[in-house]
């Protein structure tokens, strides 16, 4: 399973179960998350939508256009099944993660070897 580096593997998370919830736009993504985290992560549109466009060229999630008002076309995103299950093991690779730092950081200074 190839991925982007750092923080860029956790918005891939975010916007994966973001869009697992119900297909969303873009701007509602951004503000969804903002909303969710009580403003503590903020992305920027420009920031989301490389990591949106590698999603859909893993096959993870597809979009489609749909015609708001007279002028308007929203790009909705939808989770594939794929990408549900690309979501789940980052989530585990994620749970795991977090055990390792609190392993580390509850460490008092003593390791039976």
């Amino acid at each position: 399973m190839s991925r982007p580096a750092n923080n860029f593997f956790k918005l891939e998370m975010l916007l994966l179960k973001i869009i697992d919830q119900q297909d969303c736009y873009g701007y509602q993504i951004t503000q969804l998350i903002s909303q969710l985290s009580n403003k503590k992560i903020e992305i920027k549109e420009g920031t989301m939508y490389p990591v949106l466009y590698r999603l859909m060229d893993n096959g993870y999630i597809s979009d489609k256009k749909v015609l708001v008002g007279k002028r308007l076309t929203r790009v909705y995103y939808h989770i594939e099944p794929e990408g549900k299950k690309y979501l789940q093991d980052l989530y585990e690779e994620y749970l795991q993660t977090i055990d390792n730092i609190n392993s580390i950081m509850l460490w008092e200074g003593k390791y039976d070897e």
